[in-house]
């Protein structure tokens, strides 16, 4: 009997953990999204390759945080694809700043921010 309620406990602080990791997606991780989001769009038409960097890897890192959320949610197979999508255009804008293509990371901004309406269309509580 207490071989299974060390068992039962320890499955209990897994699946809290679970839920905790699930809860801590929020109104200000989705803010902090939206005006990284904006800041990258402006430093990248002003064709400011430092601060473009820095805001596309806070981006892809939040987009990492979100994935993970839909991950261990479940059940929301558009979300994880669509974060995925994200990180992968973060990627590309790096790589395009990098390069000094700014006209086309200014595309791709564009397009990342669609896939994140997208996104919002979906699972955005009112």
């Amino acid at each position: 009997m207490r071989k299974f309620s060390l068992v039962f406990a320890f499955f209990m602080a897994l699946a809290s953990g679970v839920l905790a990791a699930v809860a801590e997606l929020d109104s200000d991780l989705m803010q902090a999204v939206e005006d990284t989001n904006k800041s990258l769009s402006s430093n990248l038409l002003l064709k400011n390759a430092t601060a473009s960097l820095t805001d596309v890897r806070e981006l892809d890192a939040m987009f990492a945080e979100i994935e993970g959320y839909y991950v261990a949610k479940g059940d929301a197979v558009d979300a994880v694809e669509l974060s995925r999508k994200s990180r992968a255009l973060a990627a590309e804008i790096q790589k395009s700043v990098q390069a000094s293509e700014f006209d086309h990371a200014v595309s791709l901004s564009s397009e990342l921010s669609r896939t994140c309406k997208t996104c919002h269309n979906f699972y955005k509580k009112s």
